[in-house]
């Protein structure tokens, strides 16, 4: 006899955890089924572990300020490695057992077992202690998540060869380190391991570095990389890794050139998890690049059957926990929370961050949009001269209304500060919104009224006319 439930979810990450707890919320009967730990990459190899290492790093080292103080580190890095990577543990195993009380608490069934699909719904799930049990659900949510890409060409085998999943057991502080991948992930650990004193190199096939951000955001982390004397090479990529006579790693390039770092990480891209979820055996397709194909309300080519989070492309978090709850709404018919903020947004913690909401220039150039640009400098506004650290924000706006139609920056908290320009992009609002309200000072947020004040001058550049 199969066990009946309303929804069956696989994938315990931010996309299914947010979907089985929605339906368990409306009363419907919901279980996750994951094979690995409890919230995903975010609690695991990426997202929190990653952004703990970088607060270490951060913090021990003093990176962000010792140029501003003229204070430099004093503790040999190999010193302050256990440090790092017990609080990075910590907050991985914390946010795991959080997870975990989480879905319990909301009433959700959990099972640790390999989910594997199976016709009209069902889904045959092998224990660890060797049970198979069968579960079978009015809908199933396939959030299984994704993992990096790891191309055939290069031995990951090696010690010295790594991707974001395994960076953090490397047990060692690089001291040459070359980066492949150009996007979130090898600007993040590229900062990173220059504040921890590494040598950095980072190529990439791409022209510039982050190239979902906008152009002028991705042209100032380039000009900070350089300033730092961060080898940065752009339109290349890795042949061959192999090991010397003298047993150092030698890596050739695409251009020629050769280099020998002690360390290589690969962070050039994410593929979907699905190879042994017998996708074909309940009629879900996927793309070339095994994405899972869903439509507008996240139905797979199986009746029944959705797909939400990295499966259908790598996402953040948040954006895979909407889709998540989504998806959840449309299989089980609650008319709570049917759609997904369609703003794009993102956000990359290195040091500084780098985030934007909504389009960037080069999106409004190609849609033949006609907008306006304004900017705040974070060094000419109180809060910024106090903490000492440069950065940008700007807002782009249609030039007919003043609606805002992007937000992006560089700098301290950019992550967080974004956040407020895509509330206002959300319910389309426009410029004057920054002139209405009041905000702190010194704060970050008073940018919004610099920028906005700015983007008012170029408008008007002798001064409005008044009837």
């Amino acid at each position: 006899m199969a066990e009946p439930y309303d929804l069956v979810v696989i994938g315990a990450g931010p996309a299914g955890e947010s979907a089985a707890e929605l339906a368990a919320f409306c009363g419907h009967r919901a279980v996750i089924v994951e094979k690995n730990r409890p919230g995903g990459t975010v609690t695991t190899t990426g997202g929190a572990p990653t952004k703990t290492l970088r607060e270490a790093a951060l913090y021990l080292t003093g990176f962000r300020d010792r140029d501003i103080y003229g204070l430099r580190l004093a503790t040999v890095p190999d010193v302050i490695l256990p440090t790092i990577r017990k609080r990075t543990r910590e907050v991985a195993e914390l946010l795991q057992r959080m997870t975990a009380d989480n879905i319990a608490k909301h009433n959700v069934e959990y099972l640790q077992g390999d989910a594997r699909l199976g016709p009209d719904r069902t889904l045959r799930v092998g224990m660890f202690d060797g049970q198979e049990l069968t579960l079978h659900a009015k809908a199933i949510l396939i959030a299984s998540g994704s993992r990096p890409v790891r191309p055939t060409n290069i031995p990951f085998d090696d010690p010295g060869v790594r991707d974001s999943d395994t960076i953090l057991a490397l047990g060692r502080i690089p001291k040459d380190i070359l980066i492949v991948g150009g996007g979130p992930v090898g600007v993040e650990y590229a900062t990173i391991c220059h504040a921890l004193g590494a040598r950095v190199t980072l190529v990439h096939t791409g022209e510039r570095l982050i190239p979902m951000m906008d152009g002028e955001i991705s042209r100032r982390m380039d000009e900070l990389f350089r300033k730092w004397d961060l080898t940065v090479v752009h339109g290349t990529g890795v042949d061959t890794v192999t090991r010397t006579k003298d047993d150092n790693l030698e890596v050739s390039l695409s251009t020629g050139a050769k280099v020998q770092p002690d360390t290589i990480l690969f962070a050039a891209g994410r593929a979907a998890n699905t190879e042994g979820l017998d996708l074909g055996a309940a009629g879900v397709e996927t793309d070339s690049l095994g994405r899972i194909v869903v439509d507008e309300y996240f139905r797979t080519s199986a009746i029944g059957i959705f797909a939400a989070g990295d499966v259908l492309g790598p996402t953040l978090a948040s954006i895979a926990m909407e889709q998540g709850r989504a998806a959840a709404c449309h299989a089980l018919g609650v008319p709570f929370e049917g759609k997904v903020d369609p703003t794009p947004v993102s956000a990359v913690y290195g040091m500084p961050e780098v985030a934007g909401a909504g389009l960037t220039e080069e999106e409004c150039q190609v849609q033949g949009i006609h907008y306006e640009v304004g900017r705040s400098e974070f060094e000419l506004i109180p809060r910024g001269a106090i903490a000492g650290h440069g950065g940008l924000l700007k807002l782009l706006f249609r030039k007919d209304n003043q609606q805002l139609i992007g937000v992006h920056c560089i700098g301290d908290v950019a992550s967080e500060l974004v956040g407020i320009g895509q509330m206002v992009i959300h319910f389309r609002g426009t410029l004057g919104v920054f002139d209405e309200v009041s905000m702190n000072t010194p704060t970050y947020s008073y940018a919004y009224k610099y920028a906005a004040f700015d983007g008012f001058r170029r408008l008007h550049p002798d001064g409005p006319r008044f009837q």
